[in-house]
């Protein structure tokens, strides 16, 4: 382990390295206190945390919860079990998003909700329209996990900055009822991360797009949760846990669209925390790692995890790890294609050309035809083709109001003016590539829809034969009150501009890799409708060399 100690806290850092070393080299089991619960407590309550139970020769955990509980559960947390002999079995039963008030309900009403996951032996199964009754009945359950969900993870009974939140008396029902399946289980609360700072999404905006602020709110209803649910037994605070890593060479790169965790360094610390907090020994030095995560960086998530057991409520700094040589701190991972946006670049590489049939800047392209409008080549690394392809307009009116145009901005972006429903971007490599069952991809880039632009927008990728919605974004259908449009998206924008960041597993053999933003309704982001293409509507493929809030499009291979 490399570390770069600063003289003028050598003693307080001295201290920390010492123990991780003997940690680390020696593999010397500790406790971990838990001592979240104590913390919680009011103070001078002299109140103990109660001793871990002797665990089953079969350690088995379910979870209620969302796409934070398949973060946290689903990928590495059975590799580190069977690292140490640990037999373990892994249930996740998944709504995407879904928060409390769901999980009561259908508690309560018995649905058949819930795509039920399933480790078993390290396989992983998937079964759909299962009722939370049959799960937990399933197996004799040793945890069982709950959590809040659709962002509100930081409101226990909160009120702020105009945005009110109660997770009662939904949690209690839901404990309630998962007491009365499975009495003998330990109850756990699991209270998920802050989110990535410059993330746009709606549900950060409850926390005024602050990431210490909300940090500080999940922490709080945390607290506020143990508090008023002494039955809950285990708290599994990964928010300590990712925002310790986060003070480490890795930064604020634990995430693969700015609110879910990324499958390496983001997962692997998750994996951690539950590891430490359900064997109730520390979890540096367990000898299991993904392929991807080098030991340093496996050293680096299982100190913040380890730390987070032993410092629950507080941030870490690991700051003291040194990034290895020829590491990045990003996944490692292979460019397929890459875009520069510039004035000067844009006109040399040709995009301004293929776009809009000019050599210029500021020059509009106007065309209702069907099909694809403009396109612009790969310019700065790999292969690959940036489009906008549009439905049939030539009922419209050939009048600048009714115009779907083509232009290039003063910073050599692509905009395309007048969207409708059935119109989408399109970014593709063209690297004659052949991907595997199993790959995974990982597309960023900037989108602006400026102060008129279309609001509802579908995101998807190819994956096999046929397109299908991005995993790791929330599908919503809604009914439009000025259009009557019934809309099925997963994006809603808002005038400003959005990093969209994800990375998608192919379930089967796929050419190239292929991501479409579908246009769902001409519906406008200041709430109005013309139901015609409309030239001050605008749609932009942003990005900003000289900004790193504002990442260029990139499409990557991840090794």
């Amino acid at each position: 382990m490399n570390i770069n100690l600063k003289l003028s806290n050598y003693m307080g850092k001295m201290s920390r390295i010492c123990r991780l070393m003997s940690i680390a080299f020696a593999l010397i089991f500790v406790n971990c206190t838990n001592a979240e619960e104590a913390a919680a407590a009011p103070s001078g309550s002299g109140d103990s945390e109660p001793e871990v139970p002797v665990l089953p020769e079969t350690v088995k955990i379910l979870a209620i919860g969302n796409s934070f509980s398949a973060d946290a559960v689903e990928q590495e947390l059975y590799g580190l079990f069977e690292a140490v002999g640990q037999k373990v079995v892994i249930g996740n039963m998944y709504i995407g998003g879904c928060p409390l008030e769901t999980h009561a309900a259908n508690a309560a009403s018995d649905a058949a909700a819930y795509s039920y996951r399933k480790i078993v032996d390290g396989v992983m199964t998937k079964t759909s329209s299962v009722k939370l009754s049959t799960a937990l009945a399933d197996e004799d359950w040793t945890f069982v996990s709950v959590q809040e969900g659709r962002g509100f993870h930081g409101f226990y009974d909160t009120t702020y900055e105009g945005t009110t939140h109660s997770m009662e008396p939904d949690l209690t029902n839901l404990l309630n009822y998962v007491r009365s399946k499975c009495p003998d289980a330990r109850l756990v609360y699991h209270a998920p991360w802050a989110a990535k700072e410059g993330y746009t999404g709606v549900k950060f905006s409850y926390y005024g797009y602050d990431q210490a602020k909300m940090y500080e709110m999940i922490c709080g209803a945390t607290k506020e949760v143990v508090a008023a649910h002494p039955e809950i037994g285990l708290v599994m605070n990964s928010m300590d846990a990712i925002q310790n890593v986060r003070t480490s060479y890795f930064g604020d790169n634990v995430t693969r669209d700015g609110w879910h965790l990324n499958y390496t360094i983001g997962r692997y610390t998750a994996g951690c925390l539950w590891f430490e907090k359900i064997m109730g020994r520390s979890v540096v030095g367990n000898a299991y790692r993904p392929s991807a995560i080098s030991e340093t960086d496996a050293l680096v998530c299982q100190t913040a995890a380890h730390e987070a057991c032993e410092h629950p409520y507080v941030v870490t700094d690991l700051s003291y790890f040194e990034k290895p040589a020829g590491e990045d701190g990003d996944e490692p991972h292979t460019v397929l294609a890459k875009w520069y946006f510039s004035r000067e670049r844009t006109v040399a590489d040709g995009g301004c050309e293929t776009w809009t049939g000019q050599d210029e800047l500021g020059v509009y392209r106007y065309d209702n035809e069907p099909g694809e409008r403009g396109y612009f080549e790969a310019n700065e690394e790999g292969a690959g083709r940036l489009s906008y392809v549009q439905v049939d307009k030539t009922e419209w009116p050939e009048d600048a109001a009714g115009l779907s145009t083509l232009d290039v901005s003063n910073g050599g972006q692509p905009v395309m003016s007048g969207p409708m429903a059935g119109d989408y971007w399109q970014f593709a490599t063209t690297g004659g590539h052949e991907f595997a069952e199993g790959t995974r991809l990982r597309i960023v880039y900037t989108y602006n829809p400026g102060n008129y632009g279309a609001k509802y927008w579908r995101i998807e990728y190819k994956d096999g034969d046929v397109f299908k919605p991005v995993p790791s974004f929330e599908l919503k259908t809604e009914t439009l009150p000025l259009s009557g449009e019934t809309v099925t998206y997963n994006q809603a924008f808002d005038a400003s501009q959005r990093v969209i960041e994800f990375t998608v597993v192919l379930d089967n053999p796929t050419s190239e890799f292929v991501v479409r933003q579908i246009c769902c309704s001409a519906y406008q982001v200041n709430d109005k409708w013309l139901g015609h293409p409309n030239i001050k509507c605008v749609s932009r493929i942003a990005g900003d060399p000289n900004n790193e809030n504002k990442p260029l499009p990139q499409m990557d291979l991840l090794l």
